[in-house]
């Protein structure tokens, strides 16, 4: 419960930021549709063009342990400066115990829902700039003694990313469920936790 409140307060937190930005000084030109500065208002468009389809590399971490995992998502604009959306992680998840354990790999499938809320202030001071919240839940596909080893916490992800809404994103954020315990072992490699990806159209 603690954490569904801390990703509430980011996104009230984004809101407020957002309110207390100054409006951009915009050029008109003669003949032109709306102003050429400022994208179009989330109230003006369709549904279809508030969707945004895309994916990425996530919990990169290499060595013991060793996680990689491919994520395709889909987001809506909910306001000017906020998306929200779902996806599915495939994620590859080895760690080497050494003696009779030895190394257990595990084929993780998860589905996650997150939000982004895009912040002038931090924006002006790193260029295009979010704050990110995502909630995650994994299932292990694999047959093998990993799964009756340990089993798999849900993380709950909370950072910042750099990034314009469409293209490339890199998102760097904290997992405050990680657990390196056997019994519920995080699916990352660390806390911290870096994705790489984005929206493309």
């Amino acid at each position: 419960m603690k954490h569904i409140f801390l990703l509430c307060f980011l996104i009230c937190v984004g809101v407020v930021f957002e309110s207390q930005a100054q409006d951009p000084v915009v050029i008109k030109e003669d003949g032109a549709k709306g102003d050429l500065d400022v994208e179009p208002d989330v109230s003006e468009l369709t549904f279809r063009q508030r969707l945004h389809f895309g994916g990425g590399l996530s919990g990169l971490s290499f060595g013991n342990p060793t996680s990689i995992g491919v994520s395709p998502m889909i987001g809506y604009q909910l306001a000017n400066n906020t998306i929200a959306g779902v996806g599915l992680t495939y994620q590859y998840y080895s760690v080497n115990y050494g003696g009779n354990i030895g190394k257990l790999t595990s084929n993780l499938l998860g589905e996650r829902i997150f939000i982004r809320q895009y912040i002038p202030t931090l924006t002006a001071l790193l260029g295009q700039s979010y704050l990110v919240g995502q909630v995650e839940n994994y299932s292990n596909l694999s047959d093998s003694n990993a799964s009756n080893y340990y089993g798999y916490s849900n993380p709950v992800l909370v950072g910042i990313g750099i990034g314009s809404k469409l293209g490339i994103n890199l998102s760097v954020m904290y997992d405050l469920n990680y657990s390196s315990s056997s019994g519920k072992v995080s699916p990352y490699g660390s806390a911290l936790v870096v994705q790489v990806g984005g929206f493309f159209f």
